[in-house]
C-alpha cells in the first residue's frame, strides 16, 4: 500500500490553515467619524489605527500613534511614513497621523503633534499647538477621543498658503 508523501502532507496542512485563520495585524478595528478639510474640501476619515510605543523622551512614558485616512492603508505603508507620503503626493491618500503623549508641565494625553498627508502639502507637513485634543479612553487597549481645530490654519511659508482643520472623534484598540 503507497501512502503520500509526509512532507508534501504536512505542506498542505499548513497552507490550508494558514488560508483559513485570519490575520491580526495593526490594522484597523476601531470607528472614526469626522474630516479633514484642506483649503476647503472637505474630506471623510473612515479608517482609524493606533499603536503604543515607549515614549522618544521619557521611556516610562507611552505615546499613542493613531493615524486617520479616508482609505484603508496597509500594515507595509502604516510602517513607513515615506510611503504615507508618497501616496497622499500621488493623491491616493488624505490622512493625519496624530502622536499622543504626555507633557511635563500638563498630565495627561495631549496631540503632540498631527502629521497632515495631503497632496496640497506635496505629500506632508506637520501642526503643532493649533488643535484640541479631548480624551475619552485611554486605558492601555483602547484608545478613544476628539481631535478637532477651532478655526482653519493657514500654513505660510512650507506650506504654500493651504488652510487645514480637522473635526474627528475615534476609538481603536492599540496594537502593541
Amino acid at each position: 500500500m503507497r501512502t503520500g508523501n509526509p512532507m508534501k502532507i504536512c505542506c498542505v496542512v499548513l497552507l490550508a490553515l494558514g488560508l483559513s485563520s485570519p490575520v491580526v495585524s495593526a490594522s484597523e478595528q476601531g470607528n472614526v467619524t469626522g474630516q479633514m478639510v484642506v483649503n476647503g474640501k472637505t474630506v471623510k476619515l473612515a479608517h482609524v489605527y493606533a499603536s503604543a510605543r515607549p515614549g522618544q523622551r521619557d521611556k516610562k512614558q507611552v505615546e499613542i500613534r493613531v493615524i486617520l485616512s479616508d482609505v484603508p492603508i496597509s500594515d507595509e505603508d502604516l510602517a513607513k511614513a515615506g510611503n504615507r507620503e508618497a501616496l497622499a503626493a500621488a493623491g491616493k491618500l488624505h490622512a493625519m497621523e496624530l502622536l499622543l503623549g504626555e507633557v511635563p508641565s500638563d498630565p495627561g494625553k495631549r496631540a503632540l503633534s498631527n502629521d497632515i498627508y495631503d497632496a496640497a502639502f506635496n505629500g506632508w507637513i506637520r501642526l503643532i499647538d493649533y488643535d484640541t485634543f479631548e480624551m475619552k479612553t485611554d486605558d492601555g487597549k483602547t484608545i478613544a477621543g476628539r481631535h478637532s481645530m477651532a478655526s482653519p490654519h493657514k500654513f505660510s511659508d512650507t506650506g504654500k498658503g493651504v488652510t487645514f482643520q480637522d473635526d474627528v472623534t475615534f476609538s481603536a484598540p492599540l496594537a502593541h
